[in-house]
């Protein structure tokens, strides 16, 4: 379980922080601007999202209006600015286009998760909060456990994507999101299932959670009959820092290089691969590896292109070329109401698709029934499909109760394209291993 600490760094790391958005206080449908589509000027992408979003959440096309229904975010806004743009953009969305929730404006009461003690100090807030019987747990850092505990009874609770070794167990809330957890999981599964190498190597920082999220993948490795040789680095490693490592464990002749580090690990990972003349060799990762720093080092030192070329990347990724309506729909709406430069950041699509998962479940309780104990059960009963989330979606199944999700899918960049390589790894197993 150590590994999701190692996860929710890279996350943390995959962040740009090109804008501080204000992550206090609410979030409101924007003011009407004459415009009767909604700004969308007829455009038939933007349309086909509308009409894929008014049937998604139950909605009806338009602009909401009345007395605004309030749902509330915890998140670590400081950490993650990306997640308060994505889930900002899902709200205005929703508001100027979907009829917001049973017509009345979504509202958004935004809670910094900025250090351990705020998990208690959200959670007590917004669940105090008599006008809040729903809340999103972003992507929360610190205190998670003490987050949901304080809602437990108050508020019924849905987790953008976990983090914490806690938001897997958690009694208290419910993830439509494999997490950092399905990803290492489908990984692993996809590397030994379709790639079947007799060795892997696996790069990873060089401290307790490197470690732990070494532990955790090794017995999935084990059950294939995988060699794995564990490259640790430090947290700040250098190419030829890399390079060495590599080469001083035998990793270099390894069959498959699997990388787990920070965005800047993975700009150096890159080069110290390409400086032993290991470009051929498949290289696995998460889309932290995608983000606008790595594009620019590729610019810089005249290789190009979204991502290094021949990668394969799992875990939900909005660079799908097959993606369906959701993510076509995500794709236009954030080009909208949020901003395009971080539109395939690791958090701006998890806040965007929970907050609109959160619209589905409201307008299918009915908010004039919308309580505490109706949205409890519904967050929980909740069967899918859910938004940017492939597969089946069942909440409360031991040992990993909170997990909902069963499924990650798998995309390689090459050739200056994107691919599909598997829609949906199936991690079920790992998830229920008592069944």
């Amino acid at each position: 379980m150590a590994a999701l600490v190692l996860t929710a760094s890279l996350v943390a790391a995959a962040c740009a922080e090109d804008e501080e958005p204000d992550a206090s206080g609410t979030t409101e449908a924007p003011a009407d601007d004459g415009d009767d589509d909604g700004g969308t000027g007829g455009d038939a992408a933007s349309e086909a999202a509308n009409e894929w979003g008014v049937e998604f959440i139950g909605g009806t096309a338009g602009e909401a209006s009345g007395e605004p229904y309030k749902i509330g975010f915890a998140h670590s806004s400081d950490f993650f600015p990306e997640g308060v743009t994505g889930a900002e953009a899902a709200v205005e969305w929703i508001n100027s286009e979907l009829g917001g929730v049973g017509g009345r404006p979504l509202q958004l009461v935004t809670c910094n998760v900025a250090a351990p003690e705020d998990g208690a100090r959200c959670g007590a807030e917004l669940a105090n909060d008599d006008e809040i019987d729903l809340v999103i747990g972003g992507l929360v850092l610190h205190g998670n456990a003490d987050l949901y505990a304080a809602l437990a009874g108050k508020a019924a609770a849905i987790i953008a994507s976990p983090l914490d070794t806690s938001d897997y167990t958690s009694p208290n809330a419910v993830a439509y999101s494999t997490g950092a957890l399905g990803a290492g999981m489908g990984g692993a599964e996809f590397v030994n299932t379709v790639l079947k190498p007799k060795s892997t190597a696996l790069i990873v920082t060089d401290d307790v959670a490197g470690r732990g999220g070494a532990a955790v993948l090794q017995p999935i490795a084990d059950e294939y009959g995988v060699e794995v040789k564990q490259v640790f680095v430090p947290p700040t490693a250098t190419a030829p820092e890399i390079a060495s490592a590599l080469q001083a464990s035998g990793a270099a002749d390894a069959d498959v290089i699997s990388i787990g580090l920070f965005e800047q690990g993975c700009i150096a990972a890159y080069d110290a691969i390409k400086s032993l003349g290991l470009q051929d060799k498949p290289v696995a990762t998460t889309s932290v590896c995608t983000g606008s720093t790595m594009q620019e080092h590729l610019r810089e030192v005249g290789d190009g292109g979204e991502a290094p070329d021949g990668w394969i990347f799992v875990g939900g990724s909005v660079k799908n070329p097959e993606g369906g309506p959701d993510l076509q729909a995500y794709l236009t709406k954030f080009a909208e109401y949020g901003d395009e430069r971080v539109i395939a950041s690791v958090p701006a699509p998890l806040t965007f698709a929970a907050v609109v998962n959160a619209a589905k479940i409201i307008n299918q309780v009915g908010v004039e029934n919308a309580d505490y104990d109706s949205l409890d059960a519904a967050v929980r009963g909740f069967t899918g499909p859910a938004m940017l989330q492939p597969g089946p979606i069942e909440c409360g199944v031991p040992p990993f109760i909170s997990i909902c999700a069963s499924q990650v899918s798998v995309v390689k960049y090459e050739g200056g394209e994107w691919q599909l390589l598997d829609e949906g790894v199936d991690i079920l197993k790992y998830l229920r291993p008592a069944g």
